[in-house]
């Protein structure tokens, strides 16, 4: 048995029986129709597996063809060899039985003094051939003239040639046996199919794994380029994000900054009404202690009294003033009460 080795072996979990064709990432169907072809199969099997998986059942399947064979060799040969053995134990049989049919011959001879090369045993031959051969066999008038020795010794004649019949036929088969077992031993030595087969099984897994390291290799640059792409994405979303973030805490620092000056100059208006007010109210209080030590004590009283209500009502626009503007720019007068004291002091 001879297999043809095939190095120019197509890995392709694709191709089906009907040698369907692909190209660009299609495949032609029964009915030459194009259907798209998934880097995974319905188990969920990666490219890699699918073509590592493929070059396994080709390499198999090579090295079962020629197992195969080898098999069916062996159980040729085995065959042959049986049938040597069947005819050596024909021959061993017949063999014997022809030995013990000549020591009764003797005892015969030896009883009736018969002469083995006589004119008796001569004709006991050809009668003995006769009964072999003949389809009839021998007439009762033949036997009837046979002697005493040869009616007894004709048995053991006529088997002894047929055992030498049966011999030398057994001989000739065993021959040719023999012969076709030599031929067939010394073929097979020649062929080396499993040794071819082997051969055939690593190229085919060799060629799977340059295949497979390619496909992980460009697996991996994707993997690669597409961890890039996500960290630039990300990186470019973070960027974004930090960008809008500064907006926001610019218009925050920009507003309280404006909260801030608004309220300073409130601070500084309100301090400057007071000291104002306070001065104002300085040069009254004294023009009025002036007049009232011409009209008394108790007009004097109401005066004083009169001028610390002026000051806190003072205050209190000031304070009002302040919870006004704060309103409008959204914030709550808790906010900047501390603020407001500070104004007080």
């Amino acid at each position: 048995m001879r297999i043809q080795q095939n190095t120019d072996v197509q890995i392709n979990p694709l191709q089906n029986q009907d040698n369907a064709k692909i190209a660009n990432g299609k495949v032609a169907n029964k009915n030459g129709n194009l259907s798209s072809v998934s880097g995974a199969n319905l188990k969920g099997e990666s490219l890699v597996q699918q073509r590592q998986g493929l070059a396994r059942k080709q390499a198999l399947k090579v090295v079962s063809d020629a197992f195969g064979g080898e098999k069916k060799l062996d159980a040729q040969m085995q065959s042959i060899k049986d049938e040597i053995k069947r005819l050596q134990d024909e021959i061993n049989e017949k063999t014997a039985n022809t030995m013990e049919n000549d020591a009764k011959l003797k005892e015969l001879q030896e009883e009736y003094g018969i002469d083995p090369d006589g004119e008796e045993s001569k004709e006991l031959s050809k009668l003995a051939f006769k009964m072999n051969n003949s389809k009839d066999g021998l007439y009762d008038e033949e036997i009837s003239k046979m002697s005493e020795y040869q009616q007894k010794a004709l048995y053991y004649v006529a088997a002894n040639q047929q055992n030498s019949l049966d011999i030398d036929k057994a001989k000739a088969q065993q021959m040719g046996n023999v012969q076709g077992y030599a031929d067939m031993k010394r073929e097979r030595a020649k062929s080396q199919d499993m040794e071819k087969a082997q051969d055939a099984a690593e190229e085919i897994m060799e060629a799977a794994n340059g295949e497979a390291i390619a496909l992980l290799t460009q697996e991996a640059v994707e993997h690669v380029d597409k961890e890039q792409k996500e960290r630039e994405e990300e990186a470019k979303e973070a960027a974004e994000k930090k960008k809008e973030e500064k907006k926001e805490e610019a218009k925050k620092l920009e507003k309280e900054a404006m909260q801030q000056e608004m309220i300073e100059n409130i601070k500084e208006h309100a301090a400057e009404s007071q000291r104002t007010s306070a001065d104002t109210k300085r040069a009254v209080a004294r023009r009025e202690r002036a007049e009232a030590d011409s009209i008394g004590a108790e007009d004097a009283q109401r005066t004083v009294i009169s001028e610390g209500a002026s000051m806190e009502d003072t205050q209190n626009a000031v304070n009002s003033e302040i919870t006004n503007i704060l309103n409008k720019l959204s914030l709550l007068s808790n906010d900047v009460k501390g603020s407001a004291i500070d104004s007080q002091l």
